[in-house]
């Protein structure tokens, strides 16, 4: 794995403050393995073209389109993008690498192998906090680097940064550069409400102010408040209001054959100059024709190659154009959106519910639907209005919550504010609203707070603002009612092996609801509320986020300032339920002091803790932290992480954020009840793969023992869930030979017994 803290090593700030060349700090990132991506490509921002090859940057990334055989390549930062959000792209002709820009002020660049590399200067400075990059161009070896504090130039041939303008004529130190163009032998630098500038390229030090020109109202430029500029060969553009100027080679600016628009894009290539409005693009070609096409979308770019043109649109992706077949929709599956609220796994399938809250508390009206996503090969479906799976009569925006039943392979996605969907392999089976359920019960809107299911398989529902906040459906489609005695707004929820539901109250800690499996008898009913009083529940605060029960039926409670644990719930209505306890590392209780959002334990009984500052793995009693990913040490997209769900059946660990959904291989997975599937994988394996063998197929907890076929012990292994890995060495750490080994399991009481047979193989000249 890399590590992006690599970044800081080399300081800036003589390049800044106008000192000589500096060698840029740069390096190849390499793409990690175990990690895979589940993002939208849907809002397409910016297009460039090389060789054959589409490029479009997106909310989710970089996707590479080859026009000549229709294939698709994505990039994250699984492949090795610093960041998954890069806000421009500009192809250097003469170098032909590709530059991205990004918000902290990284550049990331493909070579024709598109092997990724970075440049850091600008990201690694002190001196400014907004570091964007927000244009590129360039003149022979010069990369010239528009910023949200000036102009960087970069030397491509000597990956050097040759100089820093933080001061452009009367403009005020550190001022945005939005644009920036080279035609007539100077450098064109647009500034919005602070005018155009310009600069000889022969000028021996651009950094002073007084060398720039300001060509607002000057040569027939009616205005400064300049947005865009940018030059079809030797001919400038640039816009300025609702109006976009041109100015031929040693000629005055004159108004350009666009319609008065205020566009939100303008730029230019080889071919022409490509401007964008609402859903229209129009294309002045360098013959003069100008050529308008309306995809009735909201574009951010657009791109013209020949006869063909590619818009960016903000919610349908990359879009292609030709006079003859129109309008044509490319890039990659995925959801809509990046946005994650709740995720559920298992079986393979992955449910999404990406928003519908409006913090604190108010509805988004959140349209993206339900993404689905089946990873044994099915790909992407996404449920909504438009696919015709959802109708805006019934429940079809605003999902914020997700349950899944393994055993039957059924979703439910709850709405905050119109219901239920239930889903099975992908496909919505029905929706629950108040007119065909027992939900509302006089609320004025089905605000489903909390979704679980209990062992007989019946559906848990908690309702925020509802005059009766618990519902409960059956199997058998029978609904039914709770009232609770004390107060209760239910914000999540969670069912243990004791059949109590631990109900998030959002703000007042948890409230313990048990039914005594009498779903129509409510006096048998308990009640418990669980808080930070003393002899109450003992939890850190009242803010509880998250809540989870362990292999061990502990039940583990996420808050704003870290976890506790309730280590027997099963005397939780006697005399003996002892308050909550932190576990303790190093001293200090387990993310003291840090917002837990969501927990989920895995097939070894460790705990994955979703938090605000990146995802945590913790052992079976939360005394060691094993792996801790950020956005510093992992591909992770954010270290807000909002939700985090495993696929026990795989191992899959899949973590939510508002910049995507992301994946690390684990290596647990669910324990067998016996050893009669056991197997290898890779089988035969050559002696030398690069990986490990993965022995899967048995109990949890169970001693694992390889053996040569006469009986010679190689090596013993502990299996934590259903599969461990083995290196292929030996007790010494020494690399087992060409041959047969036999690999026997059994628990510690001899049970869950199974053998296989393992063949490692000499790779052949």
């Amino acid at each position: 794995m890399y590590n992006r803290s690599l970044l800081l090593l080399l300081a800036f700030t003589a390049v800044l403050l106008g000192g000589n060349s500096l060698p840029a700090q740069t390096g190849l990132i390499a793409p990690i393995d175990g990690w895979s991506a589940y993002v939208s490509h849907r809002n397409a921002l910016e297009i460039t073209k090389r060789n054959s090859i589409v490029y479009t940057i997106t909310a989710g990334g970089l996707f590479a389109y080859d026009t000549e055989n229709s294939t698709i390549k994505e990039f994250s930062t699984i492949e090795g993008l610093s960041d998954i959000n890069p806000n421009t792209i500009f192809l250097d002709e003469s170098s032909n690498l590709i530059f991205l820009g990004f918000t902290d002020g990284t550049i990331n660049y493909l070579d024709e192998q598109e092997n990724i590399f970075y440049i850091s200067d600008i990201e690694r400075t002190e001196l400014f906090t907004n570091k964007k990059i927000n244009r590129f161009a360039s003149e022979g070896n010069l990369l010239y680097i528009a910023t949200e504090f000036g102009i960087v130039v970069y030397d491509i041939a000597r990956k050097e940064t040759r100089v820093s303008v933080t001061k452009i004529g009367t403009s005020p130190s550190g001022s945005p550069v939005k644009d920036i163009a080279i035609a007539n032998g100077r450098l064109w630098a647009a500034m919005e409400n602070r005018s155009l500038w310009s600069i000889g390229l022969t000028e021996n030090n651009i950094s002073l102010p007084g060398v720039w020109r300001d060509e607002g109202f000057q040569n027939g430029l009616t205005g400064n408040d300049v947005s865009f500029v940018c030059n079809q060969a030797e001919t400038l553009f640039c816009k300025v209001a609702d109006t976009i100027f041109m100015r031929l080679q040693g000629q005055n600016w004159t108004l350009a054959p666009f319609p008065y628009r205020d566009y939100s894009y303008l730029n230019a290539n080889s071919q022409g100059v490509f401007a964008n409005f609402g859903s229209l693009t129009d294309v002045l070609y360098a013959d003069g024709t100008l050529l308008e096409i309306d995809n009735e979308g909201t574009l951010n770019s657009s791109y013209v190659d020949g006869a063909d043109v590619y818009v960016g649109d903000r919610s349908v992706g990359l879009i292609g154009w030709n006079p003859g077949p129109g309008f044509e929709a490319i890039g990659p599956q995925g959801p809509k959106n990046n946005f994650v609220t709740d995720l559920a796994a298992g079986n393979g399938e992955l449910y999404v519910a990406p928003r519908g809250i409006l913090p604190p508390s108010a509805r988004r009206f959140d349209k993206s639907g339900i993404p689905y996503f089946n990873l044994h090969g099915g790909g992407w479906r996404i449920n909504d209005t438009r696919s015709g799976d959802l109708s805006a009569d019934s429940v079809y925006q605003d999902f914020v919550r997700a349950c899944y039943d393994k055993n039957t392979g059924t979703c439910y996605i709850g709405s905050w504010g119109e219901g239920i969907v239930e889903l099975k392999d992908g496909k919505v089976v029905r929706t629950y609203t108040e007119e065909n359920s027992g939900l509302n019960s006089g609320s004025p809107q089905n605000l489903v707070g909390g979704l679980a299911l209990d062992e007989f398989g019946n559906l848990w529902v908690g309702q925020r603002i509802a005059q009766i906040p618990i519902n409960v459906k059956t199997p058998e489609g029978v609904w039914y009612e709770y009232t609770p005695p004390v107060s209760m707004t239910p914000f999540g929820m969670m069912i243990d092996d004791f059949n109590n539901k631990w109900i998030i109250s959002a703000g007042q800690g948890l409230v313990v609801f048990n039914d005594n499996f009498t779903l129509d008898d409510p006096t048998d009913d308990r009640y418990k509320t669980i808080t930070s009083n003393f002899g109450g529940g003992g939890l850190p605060n009242n803010s509880v986020t998250s809540v989870a029960q362990d292999l061990d039926q502990q039940i583990w409670i996420g808050t704003s300032e870290g976890i506790t644990i309730i280590y027997d719930p099963s005397v939780i209505w006697t005399t003996d339920f002892q308050d909550a306890a932190c576990p303790i590392i190093d001293g200090f209780c387990l993310l003291r002091d840090q917002r837990v959002n969501d927990i989920a334990v895995d097939g070894a009984n460790r705990k994955w803790l979703a938090t605000e500052n990146g995802a945590y793995l913790v052992n079976e009693d939360g005394t060691q932290l094993l792996q801790h990913f950020t956005t510093a040490n992992s591909p992770i997209f954010d270290n807000d992480i909002k939700a985090v769900a495993i696929d026990n059946t795989t191992g899959e660990v899949f973590f939510g954020t508002n910049k995507g959904t992301i994946s690390y291989i684990g290596r647990s997975i669910d324990g067998r009840t016996d050893a009669s599937e056991l197997y290898a994988f890779p089988n035969p394996v050559l002696d030398d793969f690069e990986g490990d063998v993965m022995i899967k197929g048995m109990r949890s907890f169970s001693k694992v023992k390889i053996t040569t076929v006469d009986g010679r012990l190689v090596r013993e292994l502990d299996s934590f869930g259903g599969e461990v890995p083995w290196d292929r060495k030996d007790t010494f750490g020494n690399a087992v030979r060409p041959g047969i080994y036999l690999v026997m399991v059994a628990d510690d009481n001899g049970e869950g017994a199974g053998i296989t047979k393992l063949a490692i193989v000499e790779r052949q000249n």
